[in-house]
């Protein structure tokens, strides 16, 4: 499975090369103490060997004899501590504490040289020992004497234990700080990452027009890009701009020229050829309208304006055009309402849909903002008319559909508003009004 998230994968890095740091530690540590503590016991066994040395006597046979030891648990049966001295064709002689067992070990060294050794003793225990070879006697006579002294090792390794514990509790609680120190450290460094994030929303949504801040110097040349980019696209759309411009008016002559022809041939009786050429020039004339509203629009959302005033300047326009009965026009909208529309695009969405309305309202036409519980803005258009039956809603909206043909129109108007709307990130919706007829919203934010 791929992470997505740049934090998440620096966050289990960090983890990973924590653990496995604090595992190496927690491994070398654990070794270093169990050999250091067992020099200590060995470095106690040999002060013990020394002073059994000098605890050596001769009986008149030649038997050994072991002046007693300073340390109590010699005579302390099974104490953990012993002692043990042999001497070759004599009896053995052994610490009280061993009883009546003894320190199965053979020294096969120089005398004088200590040998260190690991074994078992009689009732089980593991034992740390220490022994040595003297020498005693002349030339003539001379013999060796084994002295050993044995610890209970079970000692070192309850030490040892321990120390592990202690050691791994403190190394748990020190990855958890390391943790969240590497935490912390990475969304300080990705900081600089989200605070981009948030200005390239702010250029998106037309409070800021370039990415201007102090960027740390590995950020700071994405930011010039994303400004070179933006840059490039003003100057794409400028020059898209100037290109509508000209064929707007180029085309404006022989539409004037079309038109004079279709007056002409009204003139002369031929009223329903006039007729097609007028529906045919009313489509150019909303083609061209609508394709430099697009161009007219620097980028989608870059702009927040002001609604009332080009609801009300609509309002009068629409007001003026032709019809049998007088309209009630309602306006229903904040004096502060603001829109991402500019000027020109929201003059085009209301005259369309406000022109659509007059043409089918019996009696009454509101148009209407404000915000939705959701949180998101709105604008709406509604009229009293017959209204559109809802297996027909999905027609409406298409290019070019009139659900009447012998209405007036041709059948541009919510199509060209639908994509007005869509270059903003708006949504239209058609529903059934309350007042009867059609409801046109187009919703953002």
């Amino acid at each position: 499975m791929k992470i997505h998230s740049l934090a998440m994968r620096l966050i289990l890095l960090a983890c990973l090369s924590i653990g496995l740091a604090l595992s190496t530690i927690a491994f070398i540590l654990s070794g270093l103490f169990s050999q250091y503590f067992e020099d200590r016991v060995y470095s106690e066994l040999a002060a013990q060997l020394d002073q059994l040395t000098a605890n050596l006597t001769f009986m008149e046979n030649g038997d050994l004899e072991i002046a007693p030891m300073l340390d109590p648990r010699f005579q302390a049966p099974f104490s953990g501590l012993y002692w043990q001295a042999v001497r070759e064709d004599h009896p053995k002689v052994v610490s009280r504490s061993l009883w009546t067992g003894s320190i199965d070990i053979r020294i096969d060294a120089p005398a004088g040289e200590l040998i260190r050794s690991a074994l078992v003793s009689p009732l089980g225990e593991p034992l740390l020992v220490l022994g040595r070879a003297v020498k005693i006697g002349d030339e003539a006579s001379e013999s060796l004497v084994e002295l050993t002294v044995a610890v209970d090792q079970s000692e070192v390794q309850r030490a040892a234990a321990n120390f592990r514990s202690t050691m791994i509790s403190w190394l748990g609680i020190i990855f958890f700080g390391l943790f969240a120190a590497s935490w912390v450290q990475v969304k300080l460094g990705l900081a600089p990452l989200e605070a981009l994030r948030k200005k390239v929303e702010r250029v998106r949504s037309g409070k800021d027009f370039r990415l201007e801040g102090d960027f740390p110097s590995e950020v700071q040349p994405l930011a010039n890009e994303v400004n070179e980019l933006l840059d490039l696209h003003e100057v794409t759309l400028s020059q898209a701009r100037e290109r509508a411009s000209d064929l707007a008016h180029g085309l404006k002559t022989p539409l004037t020229i079309i038109n004079t022809i279709a007056h002409d041939l009204r003139k002369n009786g031929e009223l329903d050829a006039a007729a097609e050429i007028d529906s045919q020039i009313a489509s150019m004339n909303h083609f061209i309208g609508r394709e430099l509203a697009r161009v007219r629009t620097r980028t989608a959302g870059t702009s927040v304006n002001m609604a009332y005033p080009v609801a009300e300047k609509m309002l009068e326009a629409i007001k003026r055009f032709p019809r049998r009965r007088p309209l009630l026009w309602e306006l229903d909208m904040p004096a502060d309402f603001t829109t991402p529309f500019d000027e020109h695009d929201l003059s085009e969405l209301l005259g369309n849909l406000l022109d659509n309305s007059r043409k089918w309202a019996k009696t009454r036409v509101r148009l209407a903002a404000g915000k939705l519980k959701t949180g998101r803005s709105y604008l709406s258009v509604e009229d009293d008319g017959v209204g559109v039956e809802k297996s027909n809603l999905l027609r409406l909206g298409r290019r070019g559909q009139r659900l009447d043909p012998s209405a007036q129109g041709s059948g541009l108007g919510l199509a060209i508003c639908s994509d007005l709307a869509a270059h903003y990130g708006a949504e239209i919706r058609l529903q059934r009004s309350e007042l009867g007829g059609l409801k046109v919203t187009i919703i953002w934010g």
